[in-house]
């Protein structure tokens, strides 16, 4: 018992860390894993925009083309490979296509730009748009448009962005509140069987058991209103 109790323990300092490590992570760059991720992600590092892509170890083509005002002023490649790879950089233009299979399970690059005030996106995994695979910044914001734009100062707004207004907690409680009927069904159903569990256990040998389970639904419902009114708060 005493061995279950502390594996419980580590399992939860495990959690509790790479909860805060993810945020960090997130300011500096993108956390994926290439061979298991799939998609794009796009990010700022050091004044440099990086773009990468990752395949889950099946053949996919990625292309597109990055549009801007500015001056691309120098690239970098990242685990490039001539002949299936292939990158055309101009002084407002980058257009690229790569292929990754089951053996190569990551591409990108990454440029310096001055002088510019948007970046316009045009990205497509195996010749189609999927919103869903585009993941930009590093809480990783999924774009509202097949061919979008970033501001200059996109990337530092995001960082000043309150951690329930970044993907994916802004996402999690728009779908809680959107759909509140279920949401709040499902915690009233939730805080009934706690209640009763606690009558047959915690409450079974009290007195005045009626006023405790009375205070016990009053609690319930007040709980109720109060989760009402922190995801209406934290979805305006």
């Amino acid at each position: 018992m005493k061995r279950i109790n502390h594996v419980s323990k580590i399992v939860i300092y495990i959690i509790l860390m790479v909860l805060i490590i993810l945020p960090v992570w997130g300011c500096r760059g993108i956390l994926y894993i290439p061979g298991a991720s799939f998609g794009y992600y796009v990010w700022e590092e050091d004044s440099r925009i990086f773009v990468e892509w990752s395949v889950d170890r099946k053949e996919s083509e990625f292309d597109g083309s990055i549009l801007t005002d500015g001056k691309i002023t120098d690239h970098k490649l990242t685990e490039w490979e001539e002949g299936n790879d292939v990158i055309d950089v101009e002084e407002n233009r980058i257009v690229f296509s790569a292929t990754l299979n089951d053996s190569d399970y990551s591409d990108g690059f990454n440029f310096d730009i001055k002088d510019h005030t948007y970046l316009e996106f045009d990205l497509k995994i195996n010749d189609e748009y999927d919103l869903n695979r585009i993941n930009v910044g590093g809480f990783l914001e999924n774009p509202e448009s097949n061919v979008f734009k970033i501001e200059k100062d996109y990337f530092s707004q995001l960082e000043m962005k309150h951690w329930y207004q970044k993907h994916p907690f802004s996402e999690f409680f728009y779908k809680l509140f959107s759909n509140k009927y279920f949401t709040f069904l499902y915690l009233f159903i939730l805080g009934i069987i706690i209640i009763e569990i606690l009558r047959v256990t915690v409450l079974a040998g009290k007195r005045r058991k009626i006023i405790w389970l009375a205070g016990s639904y009053l609690a319930l419902i007040l709980i109720e209103i109060c989760v009402y009114f922190i995801l209406r708060f934290l979805v305006k």
